[in-house]
């Protein structure tokens, strides 16, 4: 599919574009959410789009552009670009990410209460 020039400019375009919204927010877990993002995006959006997550975290930790760049194995022209877009965007990176750190830290202190016995071994890697 060739990219858009534009938006288009019609009701029907605007309706399914918000019932798009909808379903996203209807769907239940993770997997649901998984298997939607893999049925609507190519393989390169999908990969263009964790890697722009993983950029945006590592840029709220505090990190320098080089570092990202490095660690996120891309240019610093990209992290350049989501750091402007976090700077300068809606507010909804900010927002998503303050909600994952929150879970996180949830989940970190869950995994300590088990010991190094319990959980899965990508989680253990988390926290070491």
């Amino acid at each position: 599919m060739s990219k858009p020039r534009e938006e288009i400019q019609n009701e029907d375009y605007f309706r399914e574009i918000h019932f798009l919204y909808e379903i996203i927010n209807s769907l239940k877990d993770t997997e649901e959410i998984k298997k939607f993002l893999k049925d609507i995006l190519t393989k390169s959006e999908l990969r263009m789009l964790k890697r722009r997550w993983h950029i945006a975290s590592l840029l709220i930790k505090g990190l320098d552009l080089r570092t990202v760049a490095l660690k996120a194995k891309t240019s610093t022209q990209t992290v350049s670009r989501m750091k402007r877009i976090i700077e300068e965007g809606e507010g909804g990176i900010i927002l998503a990410l303050e909600r994952i750190e929150k879970q996180m830290d949830r989940e970190k202190k869950d995994f300590l209460k088990k010991g190094p016995y319990g959980g899965s071994k990508f989680v253990k890697r988390w926290f070491s």
